[in-house]
Order: C-alpha cells, then sequence, then structure tokens
C-alpha cells in the first residue's frame, strides 16, 4: 500500500514496502531527490535498521541462548509496515513481531514510524516498544539514499556535504572536511566503501550543489555514515550503532551502541529531511 503527504510546498510518497519513503518533492518542480532504487546498484531506498545495523562478523547472532540470522541490517527493511494512524499532516505505520521475526529475533516487539510534514520539512519520529519479558538488546540507524545528482545535467562531482557546525579533524574520516565542507568525488570511496564519523557536532548536514540543496538534521546520533556503491545517489546515515568491523568475542547485547530496553518500555529517536530547492 502507499499513502500521500501532501502541501503547498512538497508532496511526499510513502510505501508499505519497509515503510519507506518512495518519493519526496518540492511542488511544481519535476526533479526527484530521493533514490529510485534501481537494481543495477542498490535496489533499497531509505531503509530502517532494525534490529542491527550491518552485521555480526559472523553474520550470526546468539539471542537468548540461540543461534539467530538476521540477515544484514536487520529486519524492517524487508517488513510491510501497516497503517497505525493518519491525519491531515502524518501518516503513522507499525511493524510488529509476529512468529516469523521470533525465528530470527525471539523479541515481542512494535516498531512505529511517524512521517509528518511541515512545509518542505519531512520528520521522521520512531518508537520501539518492548513488549517481551526480557530486556530487549536492538541496534537502530537509517540508510536514505539521496539522487546525486538531483537532475541529468550535473554530476556527483558537482556536489559536497556542507557541515553546519565545526568539526575537529580528530579521525581520517573528519579529516575529509575543510572548510565546513566535504567535495564528493567517487575516489573517497576507494579507501572508505563507507565513510563513518563519531561524534559530530553538526546536528545538520546539507547536500548541496549550485542548483539543489537539502538538509539532513541529526541530532544525538553517535556515528553518521555516508555511502554510495560509486553510483548515481549517496546515503547519509545516522546510526545508534553499527556492524563489527572485525572478528570478536562479544555478546549481541555488548556490541558498541546497542540499545537495551527494558520490558514494557520504549524508545525514541527523530531525524528530519528538509528541501531547500
Amino acid at each position: 500500500m502507499e499513502w500521500t503527504l501532501e502541501n503547498s510546498k512538497a508532496c511526499v510518497l510513502l510505501s508499505s514496502d519497509g515503510g519507506q519513503i518512495y518519493s519526496f518533492k518540492l511542488k511544481g518542480c519535476d526533479y526527484e531527490f530521493m533514490w529510485q532504487g534501481d537494481p543495477k546498484f542498490w535496489k533499497g531506498r531509505n531503509p530502517t535498521l532494525f534490529p542491527q545495523v550491518g552485521n555480526t562478523y559472523t553474520k550470526t547472532q546468539i539471542l537468548k541462548g540461540k543461534e539467530c540470522h538476521m540477515g544484514n541490517h536487520g529486519l524492517a527493511r524487508h517488513a510491510t509496515f501497516k497503517l497505525s494512524a493518519r491525519g491531515e499532516d502524518f501518516v503513522e505505520l507499525v511493524f510488529e513481531s509476529d512468529e516469523k521475526t521470533f525465528a530470527d529475533y525471539p523479541y515481542e516487539f512494535a516498531l512505529y514510524l511517524r512521517y509528518t510534514l511541515k512545509g518542505s520539512e519531512l520528520k521522521v519520529s520512531y518508537r520501539i516498544e518492548n513488549h517481551d519479558v526480557d530486556v530487549m538488546p536492538f541496534g537502530f540507524g537509517l540508510h536514505p539514499a539521496f539522487n546525486c545528482p538531483i537532475e541529468q545535467d550535473e554530476s556527483f562531482d558537482d556536489y559536497s556535504l556542507i557541515f553546519h557546525s565545526h568539526e575537529d579533524p580528530d579521525s581520517p574520516e573528519k579529516a575529509l572536511i575543510k572548510d565546513h565542507e566535504l567535495k564528493l568525488d567517487y575516489s573517497l570511496f576507494d579507501k572508505w566503501p563507507t565513510i563513518i564519523m563519531e561524534h559530530l557536532n553538526s546536528a545538520e548536514i546539507s547536500l548541496r550543489s549550485s542548483k539543489h540543496e537539502l538538509v539532513v538534521t541529526c541530532a544525538n546520533y553517535p556515528y553518521v555514515a555516508f555511502w554510495t556503491p560509486k553510483a548515481p545517489f549517496i546515503c547519509i546515515e545516522p546510526w545508534y550503532s553499527h556492524g563489527d568491523f572485525e572478528p570478536n568475542d562479544l555478546k549481541f547485547e555488548d556490541r558498541p551502541g546497542i540499545i537495551k530496553l527494558e520490558s514494557g518500555k520504549s524508545f525514541y529517536t527523530e531525524y528530519a529531511i528538509t528541501l531547500i530547492k
């Protein structure tokens, strides 16, 4: 199923397929800001990463004493979300545990996504509820992909990532930023297939060319990743956790960034995409 949010500034198309954004456009413009999922490069669009980001080094997880196989980036990306609530400027979707999810992730949960369109800003809010009797460990992240270039008469390297606050060059990845700007070039991804930056000062990051701009607002996320398979899109990915970079003996619940949610409690987070031009 699909749902539309629309006002005088922008129009959004949402899908039950992974609860994803299928389209986000400015009113009166033909060009599309969101990647459309070409399987030649990557068939994904902007999945929610739950209950893990990436994967463990062995591609297995030990949960409640048994071996599980969630797959890369977890379960939500492949889920069919259902409509939970609807208003004039918002759509709320839900993905709930069932017998099928229990085989790969043996916890009872509900994951709610609420999309709210105000002007040209789309706020995406998340609520994860632990319906299980046990503490529920999970990883969480987002994977929005944006067309880059946005129009065919541009190229990938016409674009830059603009960091709205000063970033100290305290890692090789952050050292790529010069005067708030990281100029995009496919060669960046020769050394780093995924560029991961920790503890950014910038609550907002723009994708900008001389013609177009959008802003991703992602305050309080410990990691932000940037990825492209040298394709005409760039992902700006706020994460709470990440996959394993090397072999380790850590329990799933002890991996970096894993959230441990008490029974009956809820976890909340959000981010936003604003179209400028």
